[in-house]
């Protein structure tokens, strides 16, 4: 299974790498620059269609966007067209625009050398890192509890929630609901200012332990207007326990895990 943010391979990528360089003068000093002047996307490429704003360079960092719906695979795929100092040329590069996408440039003179690092936002396919709250007829179980969820891309209409050992714990009731690891299919439409999607999971029979006893329980999942808005993933679940005889509500709130 392809965890993204933590997951995935990198496929190679093609670099077009453009520099200039005069052979007319042999005796000339040897060139010390190395950066990259121009980092393109032509979007007359297929695999580039995806880019929704170029790159900007600033210092050696280089960052642009991409369609809300692309995935890793669409990403990793991308091809720059690179222009560097004269005589200079692109020695090494390595990692992902997932994460991060490392440009090493070598000047003419075989010594001077840069680092650029190269990456994109947009996708709303992503591990996100925030807090759960729980709340069971409006007495809260748990708040700012840390999780990290992940949307995974499923198809042009569908997208999977990702949670990994999801448990949900009740001091009050000395109870604690494993959930498990749990996947959610939800279909998802885009909307002026980002993409919503809802869907349901059912979770079967699960053993709940409720006040020293073990409880056969029927658990279901509901995403109901779940968003993606300005990178921030707002996700609102009810978790039907008991056939709906006790329903939680669950709400995360978090943005993309940072690279270390």
């Amino acid at each position: 299974m392809m965890r993204k943010f933590c997951y995935g391979t990198i496929a190679a990528l093609s670099v077009v790498c453009l520099g200039s360089c005069d052979n007319d003068d042999d005796s000339k000093k040897l060139s010390s620059e190395a950066a990259i002047t121009s980092f393109v996307f032509d979007t007359s490429v297929e695999a580039n269609s995806i880019v929704t704003s170029q790159p900007v360079i600033s210092g050696n960092t280089i960052t642009f966007t991409v369609d809300g719906l692309a995935d890793a695979e669409d990403i990793d795929a991308l091809v720059p067209t690179i222009e560097v100092s004269q005589g200079a040329y692109v020695s090494a590069f390595s990692g992902s625009f997932n994460l991060e996408m490392n440009y090493t440039v070598t000047a003419e003179d075989g010594v001077t050398q840069n680092t650029y690092t190269a990456n994109c936002t947009g996708s709303i396919f992503d591990v996100y890192s925030g807090v759960l709250d729980v709340v069971l007829n409006g007495t809260t179980l748990v708040e700012d509890a840390p999780y990290n969820i992940s949307l995974e891309k499923q198809s042009d209409t569908e997208l999977k929630i990702y949670i990994q050992d999801f448990t949900i714990t009740i001091e009050s009731m000395a109870t604690t609901i494993p959930l498990g690891d749990v996947e959610i299919i939800c279909a998802i439409s885009e909307t002026a200012d980002g993409y919503i999607f809802e869907g349901s999971e059912d979770l079967g029979v699960l053993e709940v332990p409720i006040l020293g006893s073990t409880v056969s329980a029927h658990c279901v999942v509901n995403v109901e207007n779940a968003s993606v808005v300005d990178g921030t993933l707002t996700l609102p679940m009810k978790i039907d326990v008991l056939d709906g005889a006790m329903t939680v509500d669950a709400n995360f709130v978090g943005t993309p895990m940072q690279v270390e």
